[in-house]
């Protein structure tokens, strides 16, 4: 499916054909190549799971290679010549691929097409209709995707970081002919890697689609844009605000009046008054930070008091950019701000 031979130069050769619009018609699966660096995989494993994020299909692939994790996304070989492709140590993988689509059928514009010896038709930007809309399913359901998937990959005491490589649009006409459309993006960007056994990556994919599927499309978001941001105050800024975000979702959706209540029983003599108390001062919080400390209490049970104060360091050092009063965040305020951001927003 890789294009090693340049387009252009298959135009400038004349082994192209044009055609009319409205003359090929296909429906389109996008896929989007992350490596995962941290990550060890078993020799020749992949596996894929599917699940629906923000009212949207996906499904997501971990593979040893890229072909492997393309095969079970949408039965084609994203690398023509794999090992070519790979060639550079930052292709190397595992790999992390997500499928989103297909889409419903979408013209080929006038322009030029190569037809392959196995029927399948090759295009350069062909299909303009079909990328915008292929640009909004990813805009929308590669946040969560990509989000959960960070989450569920990463440990305590081990960080796996997800870099996108490569995207591709496959295309299937309604004879089945494939159709691929070219228009390539690239980001490449040591690191440690940590054997994880085919069970912990089975429990990794069925993580995805639990946690994708209930994440906030905003604060996922904000997350996926932290974790491709080299510019260490956007990437503070950025995950803050996911964590920002998701607490004030995890807070409205809290039945605080049966927590109260439960709370209040717990007390060495429980009173109705005082239960009535503890209900109404939930109520009325708005900070974020007593927000946070809420939502741990009731939703975010594994969080330990460190990452309570964690919080609270990393919201100040936010309001101190807000207010004027520093242009950057404290040294280790991005990687803080990363890492709880991996447990809220994966628990």
């Amino acid at each position: 499916m890789a294009l090693k031979v340049p387009f252009e130069d298959r135009i400038a050769r004349g082994l192209v054909e044009h055609v009319a619009t409205g003359e090929i018609s296909s429906s389109f699966l996008s896929l989007t190549v992350y490596q995962a660096r941290g990550l060890k995989v078993p020799v020749g494993y992949s596996s894929a799971s599917s699940g629906t994020a923000a009212g949207a299909g996906f499904r997501v692939a971990i593979a040893e290679s890229v072909n492997a994790g393309s095969q079970l996304l949408s039965g084609q070989d994203f690398a023509e010549q794999e090992a070519v492709w790979a060639k550079d140590a930052s292709r190397r993988g595992p790999y992390v691929l997500i499928g989103v689509g297909p889409t419903e059928f979408f013209d080929c514009e006038a322009g030029p097409v190569r037809r392959g010896v196995d029927g399948s038709i090759s295009s350069l930007d062909g299909f303009p209709s079909m990328r915008a809309e292929i640009a909004r399913l990813r805009n929308r359901v590669i946040p969560p995707v990509l989000s959960a998937m960070t989450c569920a990959l990463n440990r305590p005491d081990h960080y796996v970081g997800l870099r996108m490589l490569d995207s591709a649009s496959i295309g299937k006409c309604a004879d089945g002919t494939l159709v691929h459309d070219y228009a390539f993006e690239t980001k490449i960007e040591g690191y440690s890697a940590r054997q994880y056994s085919e069970q912990a990556l089975s429990e990794v994919l069925n993580k995805v689609g639990r946690t994708a599927s209930r994440l906030n499309p905003k604060a996922a978001r904000y997350f996926s844009l932290a974790t491709g941001e080299p510019d260490q105050l956007k990437k503070f800024l950025f995950f803050f605000l996911a964590l920002e975000v998701q607490t004030h979702a995890v807070f409205k959706r809290i039945d605080h009046v049966a927590h109260a209540t439960s709370l209040a029983s717990a007390l060495p003599s429980p009173l109705i008054s005082t239960s009535d108390l503890m209900k109404e001062q939930v109520r009325k919080l708005s900070s974020l930070a007593d927000r946070f400390v809420w939502c741990a209490a009731c939703v975010w049970t594994d969080l330990k008091e460190e990452d309570i104060e964690t919080f609270r360091r990393l919201k100040i050092a936010r309001d101190a950019i807000a207010h004027g009063d520093a242009s950057e965040p404290p040294a280790k305020a991005p990687q803080e701000a990363e890492l709880l951001a991996h447990k809220i927003l994966g628990s």
